[in-house]
């Protein structure tokens, strides 16, 4: 069975150099993409997504400093290791190098043994990372109140349960279909645009309501929600779908008892069990893929159908209503 050679893309402007450390990497089961600027090397960052990359400061034209910033504004490219080569050797320029968010800085001359041990250890840790967003991700799907998927465009690699239940199939007949098949045809293009959108960067994350075809061929309204995340060095879109579910509103005020309805939706319900545990926005926003900015959005409607304005008294109307058991 071949094993895949980690990639090298090293992007330095000295041709000898530039051949001599790629010899060398080469010698040592590396596969080692060159680009000989920065320019190439932003380009060849994009279309190799190489597992490091080895760059150069003082290069004509864009800089290694400026290679960096672009780099780390693309979602595909911003978790790649990232380290600088140069003869630029003084406190302050190391310390500039790695302020920027570099992994690492190797100031020459140097030894090609340091500099292999240096790459090992970038992608290994990289590796280690990647672990430990899989077992988040598989966590997700599986602790998930609602129906919840994790797309590449618009393909399904992962649903929980809850969405295949809800959709009437099993998990094994959702995996590996395209997201459209279940969308009714008059919701098509809009779901088709959100993700578009979403996976090019236009949007991190966006919300819709469309139509879904159950496996009986009926129709039910449900609530998309999707968050351009990267997942193990690529680029994917987690999102939940789910309908709505009714809940009793009791007011907390004394002049009245009973107000009507309230509707949650399964994230809602999802967010108010973890804001019950006495979890901050941010530690929800990192256990559920969303950002902060959508975990505020959902804690204020919470508050706002509820009558309540704090983590406490939601935490009380939960109980009085039998949603959770503290």
């Amino acid at each position: 069975m071949d094993v895949k050679q980690n990639t090298v893309l090293l992007v330095e402007d000295d041709i000898d150099l530039r051949e001599t450390i790629s010899e060398y990497l080469n010698g040592v089961g590396f596969e080692v993409v060159l680009a000989e600027n920065g320019s190439q090397g932003i380009q060849k960052a994009i279309q190799h997504r190489p597992d490091v990359i080895v760059c150069d400061i003082s290069m004509p034209g864009i800089t290694g400093y400026e290679v960096f910033n672009m780099l780390h504004q693309i979602n595909t490219t911003s978790v790649i290791p990232f380290i600088f080569l140069s003869a630029k050797a003084s406190k302050e320029d190391i310390l500039l190098g790695l302020h920027l968010g570099a992994d690492d800085y190797i100031p020459k001359p140097f030894e090609f043994g340091e500099l292999v041990k240096v790459i090992r250890r970038r992608i290994e840790s990289r590796q280690r990372i990647n672990e430990v967003n899989d077992e988040k991700f598989h966590a997700i799907l599986n602790n998930s109140y609602s129906g919840t998927v994790i797309l590449k465009g618009q393909v399904i690699e992962h649903a929980n349960k809850q969405f295949a239940d809800m959709l009437g199939y099993y998990q094994q007949e959702i995996v590996g279909n395209n997201l459209i098949n279940f969308v009714n045809k008059d919701d098509i293009r809009a779901v088709s645009d959100s993700i578009a959108k979403c996976e090019q960067g236009a949007i991190k994350d966006f919300e819709l309501e469309f139509k879904a075809i159950h496996k009986n061929s009926n129709l039910i309204d449900v609530r998309f929600k999707g968050s351009n995340v990267v997942f193990n060095g690529e680029k994917r879109i987690v999102s939940s779908c789910s309908s709505e579910v009714d809940v009793l509103k009791i007011s907390s005020t004394k002049e009245s008892k009973k107000v009507g309805q309230v509707k949650l939706s399964a994230r809602e319900l999802e967010i108010l069990t973890l804001v019950c545990q006495g979890l901050t926005n941010a530690q929800i926003a990192e256990k559920l893929f969303l950002s902060e900015r959508t975990v505020e959005g959902h804690r204020a409607r919470l508050f706002d159908k509820t009558g309540t304005n704090s983590a406490v008294s939601l935490a009380m109307w939960a109980v009085r209503n039998k949603i959770i058991n503290l």
